[in-house]
């Protein structure tokens, strides 16, 4: 089959030819319908951080070619999402929610083969089933949507919750439609792109600013705001602790972004102020079935999310791109095309 495989650091990505995955006992192989362009795919290729070979992809859907000999429940041709997170869902860390963290984790398109291919070997225990009547390249929103609702969950947020979403990525933009369904508002998004603050209003932000006019901690100051959570999506320096000065009492701080640095913590602040700080990482097998089943119910409108669909051949030069995205929200890579 055709699969998009890192060279080097140089060369970034190419598509070539590698075997057919062959399921396991307890796998499926999935024809991959959609597959989402993830920030930390175009960094792990642009910062070097992949193996020679190494098939990225985690965010897709498609339909089930082949089903191992102990699979049960599902059958050849079944539309599906798959979460990428494996692990073995008893451990002590499965049951805080924390499958990434398993000690017996393997992760889709991170530590195995992943869906910038035509074909993928998923684990059956994986798998979500999509409605007969949902276009399956929907399927490919639900991991960023799981990633935002994730964040949205531990900010502990609630009807009528002003809240503060730093950076305006996708995974930005999906943490904001996740605060839409959990009531929370008034959503206020702050970024510097023009395309991706069009993008945050147009799913639900009701206050977009550009951080290269004014700065958050202004932008609080003028308003006479601060907000019940603050979701760090950005990774530039210093988001972290201006998120925390525009954080009310009680408040909580949820980081999400990615980000190298090293923030310098104002303990007597967070003390004298009863403030949370949380990091938000992937999701749990509960919050990928839940943003399934949004996506399934048209609660969510990732539509306006998507810039571009391109083939396989041309995922290599969409992670280029997405370097230096400009306007650029969300690409899909369509291996049938």
């Amino acid at each position: 089959m055709r699969a998009v495989l890192y060279v080097d650091k140089g060369t970034g990505t190419t598509v070539g030819e590698v075997p057919d995955p062959v399921p396991g006992a307890d796998d499926v192989i999935v024809a991959v319908e959609a597959c989402g362009l993830c920030g930390s795919d175009v960094h792990a290729v642009q910062n070097g951080n992949c193996a020679p070979g190494q098939v990225l992809g985690h965010e897709f859907s498609g339909r089930i070619v082949a089903v191992g000999s102990a699979v049960s429940g599902w059958t050849e041709g079944q539309a599906v999402a798959a979460s990428p997170i494996g692990s073995c869902g008893t451990c002590r860390i499965c049951a805080r929610g924390l499958p990434f963290r398993c000690p017996a984790v393997e992760n889709i398109g991170i530590t195995i083969p992943g869906a910038y291919a035509e074909y993928v070997k998923v684990p059956a225990r994986q798998l979500v089933a999509l409605p007969a009547e949902l276009p399956i390249e929907v399927g490919s929103h639900a991991e960023p949507l799981s990633v935002g609702s994730q964040a949205v969950k531990l900010a502990q947020v609630g009807p009528d919750d002003p809240v503060l979403v730093y950076g305006v990525g996708p995974i930005g933009l999906y943490v904001i439609m996740a605060l839409k369904l959990a009531g929370a508002g008034p959503v206020v998004a702050a970024g510097r792109s023009a395309g991706r603050r069009q993008a945050a209003a147009d799913v639900g932000a009701d206050v977009v600013i550009d951080t290269r006019e004014i700065s958050v901690a202004d932008y609080a100051k003028q308003s006479g705001t601060l907000f019940a959570a603050a979701i760090e999506c950005s990774a530039a320096p210093g988001a972290f602790n201006e998120a925390l000065s525009v954080t009310e009492p009680g408040g909580t701080v949820v980081e999400v972004a990615l980000t190298p640095e090293q923030a310098t913590i104002p303990l007597f602040g967070i003390l004298s102020e009863g403030q949370r700080i949380v990091g938000a990482c992937a999701f749990s097998d509960e919050t990928y079935r839940e943003s399934v089943a949004h996506l399934a119910a048209g609660r969510v409108p990732v539509e306006r999310l998507v810039s571009e669909r391109v083939s396989l051949a041309d995922t290599p030069d969409a992670l280029r791109r997405l370097q230096t995205p400009g306007s650029l929200v969300r690409i899909l890579s369509r291996p049938s095309t």
